[in-house]
């Protein structure tokens, strides 16, 4: 029987829900936005963004502004301060820089929070699914699964990956706010979401497979097997709220994911069909691992800021299946109110179109 998709009533529902004062990380990028949208309409929000941060996304909504960097340690004190819930979805997210970037930011810019919280503060974490592992596994993973945050990747002793960098330090920064919110009794939820998309994404994967789609290349690198576990980011914001709304005492970990889990290729065929193109046909990932060892050897030593667009771990991606358990989420909080799929993904390529990114 499949899953019974429904809106999202218990937003409009006469539930009394008592305003508290948030502060949310992370909130310019493209979740954090997601969630400030979602909590401004019943919270009194702050977010704290870096200087460089781009805004465009945050100026519509009534929200305090904060200037601040997760590894000032003093910045996080003051932002934290009188606060009565922390959303912290800051960090570096990618698949390319140096171990110390992830480091400063996901490890030491979490430490700093958890250090200047209070403990009467609730926390929320956005942790992420890779911290249980991306290796192939047909199997749902559930959230007491061992971590496992390292994919041995051809080279990684000598060409290490970006992308083990950040499962290492989300790994190391989860670990470490479990210990020290159990030690100070803050009450912690974390929230380990599954491959996110939508509107204001850029650097996910879908961006960049419309992108080379229109672009007219003859032929992408895939498989037919594998499955793509993924969450729409509207729903994901909501989810959060909810979990902030009812949030549990103690220490939590939850998995946030759509209950259903598509074939990679039928979820990219989702995207080709918004876009109006026919989908590419595609070829065994492996044929192109020379090319992607090569690329990234050239990227280090040039310094590359950004990634070639292929790499070890995007070409593993294309053929690994990733599944996670999501039920105790669903069954703590109630929330069933996903977005179907296509149409998220027709929001999605919409919203790119109208602002002109394709």
């Amino acid at each position: 029987m499949g899953i019974r998709y429904t809106f999202p009533v218990w937003l409009f529902q006469s539930e009394r829900i008592t305003p508290v004062k948030v502060l949310i990380t992370g909130a310019a990028g493209f979740i954090g936005s997601h969630i400030t949208k979602a909590f401004c309409r019943r919270h009194a929000v702050t977010v704290l963004v870096r200087k460089r941060s781009r805004r465009d996304f945050l100026a519509r909504y009534p929200v305090n502004v904060l200037e601040g960097d997760l590894r000032d340690k003093l910045s996080i004190e003051a932002a934290v301060k009188d606060q009565e819930l922390i959303v912290h979805a800051g960090g570096k997210v990618g698949d390319w820089g140096p171990y110390q970037d992830f480091l400063e930011t996901n490890v030491e810019g979490s430490l700093h929070l958890i250090e200047a919280v209070a403990p009467v503060t609730r926390v929320i974490f956005l942790s992420s699914c890779a911290v249980l592992g991306e290796e192939d596994c047909p199997e749902p993973k559930e959230e007491g699964a061992p971590y496992k945050p390292v994919c041995p990747y051809a080279f990684e002793s000598i060409l290490p990956s970006g992308m083990n960098h950040y499962r290492i330090t989300k790994t190391i920064a989860e670990q470490m706010l479990i210990q020290k919110a159990t030690l100070k009794g803050v009450d912690l939820s974390v929230i380990r979401p599954v491959w996110v998309f939508g509107p204001r994404e850029f650097h996910a994967g879908p961006y960049e497979y419309c992108k080379t789609v229109l672009d007219g290349l003859p032929a992408m690198a895939g498989s037919r097997r594998n499955r793509l576990h993924v969450i729409f980011v509207e729903d994901l914001a909501r989810l959060i709220l909810r979990v902030a709304e009812k949030q549990k005492p103690g220490i939590h970990v939850y998995t946030a994911g759509n209950p259903e889990v598509p074939l990679m290729d039928d979820y990219w065929a989702l995207y080709c069909k918004a876009l109006g193109r026919p989908k590419p046909p595609i070829f065994p990932p492996f044929l192109l691992y020379p090319l992607a060892i090569l690329l990234e050897l050239l990227w280090t030593f040039a310094g590359a800021k950004e990634p070639p667009l292929i790499t070890r771990a995007r070409l593993y991606m294309f053929r690994a299946s990733n599944v996670y358990g999501t039920r105790k989420l669903q069954e703590d909080f109630g929330f069933d109110a996903f977005t179907p799929l296509d149409r998220a993904v027709r929001k999605t390529v919409r919203w790119w179109r109208l602002n002109g990114y394709l």
